[in-house]
């Protein structure tokens, strides 16, 4: 649907504003064309990024997922500074035949199409919990804000026309046109700076490694030591490795439950999380002269 829709707004926004002379829909035009390689890219990524961990790849394809928010963002970069010099020349020749209305007309459906779009992005971006989805649905909802500074951009040109100010509807449509698209390189600038750090194998957040934390701290009475907790992130998937300390003598059955138990909870709490646990064991220092101070015994015996 959302390729569908960004062939629609860029089909139609180009051929108005190329036939009405209004660079600020030109502009959305373009950026509705840039949205169509956004999408196939996004299909293109997800698909990628859906296979499982192989040999080859072990922690996953979630960086193909990032690395298209970048490309992203250094398309809507490019469509700037391309209009930006588009504006010099467009103030140096200003049209005069501009018909508002029309304008007007088709901004206020771009708008629409752009808002209903967005709503069914972040719907299903909240169901699936794909980072580039979350992007393109953000991404949709700041185009539809554009959209109405575009009407906006539009008025204010026509009150310059009727005023026969057709160069002060120049600058009008100019100022608009740049403004806005600096306004649309927020979202691609934050979520590109994101997930630039992503392909660094950035940690995950501090209030989710807490939460991690916790989640093993339940259990302190049936480990010996918790020794660390390695964590990262690719795309949608989380991953989570554990490393435990248990009794030297302890059989794998036990082993199991504990770490059943752990690995249950994380993907309870993240359900794209990825979660391994690995156990070491103890140095047998707290077994003396037939005595155990093994905190994990004791607390059965208990």
């Amino acid at each position: 649907m959302s390729l569908l829709a960004c062939i629609i707004l860029a089909g139609i926004s180009l051929v108005v504003g190329i036939w009405e002379h209004s660079l600020v829909v030109r502009t959305n035009g373009f950026i509705s064309l840039i949205d169509i390689g956004n999408s196939l890219l996004f299909l293109a990524a997800i698909e990628r990024s859906m296979r499982s961990p192989d040999f080859a790849f072990n922690y996953g394809y979630g960086k193909y997922e990032s690395l298209a928010i970048l490309v992203s963002a250094v398309l809507l970069t490019i469509l700037t500074i391309v209009t930006i010099i588009e504006a010099v020349a467009l103030v140096q020749e200003p049209p005069h035949d501009t018909n508002t209305t029309v304008l007007v007309i088709w901004s206020a459906i771009s708008f629409l199409i752009l808002r209903n779009t967005s709503h069914r992005l972040q719907k299903n971006a909240l169901r699936f919990h794909q980072p580039m989805l979350h992007y393109d649905a953000e991404l949709w909802r700041m185009d539809s804000w554009v959209e109405i500074g575009v009407v906006g951009g539009i008025i204010i040109g026509g009150l310059f026309r009727w005023f026969d100010s057709f160069q002060g509807a120049v600058i009008a449509d100019t100022i608009t046109s740049i403004a806005l698209l600096l306004f649309a390189l927020n979202v691609p600038i934050r979520h590109g700076r994101e997930a630039f750090r992503q392909l660094l194998d950035r940690t995950l957040p501090d209030s989710m490694q807490y939460e991690i934390l916790r989640i093993i701290a339940d259990k302190h009475n049936r480990m010996c030591e918790f020794k660390s907790v390695h964590t990262r992130q690719s795309g949608r998937d989380i991953f989570i490795e554990i490393d435990l300390v248990m009794p030297y003598d302890y059989n794998l059955e036990t082993l199991y439950l504990l770490e059943r138990d752990i690995l249950k909870e994380l993907s309870d709490q993240f359900p794209t999380a990825i979660p391994r646990v690995y156990v070491t064991p103890c140095d047998k220092r707290c077994e003396l002269h037939g005595k155990t101070t093994c905190p994990v015994k004791l607390s059965a015996n208990v």
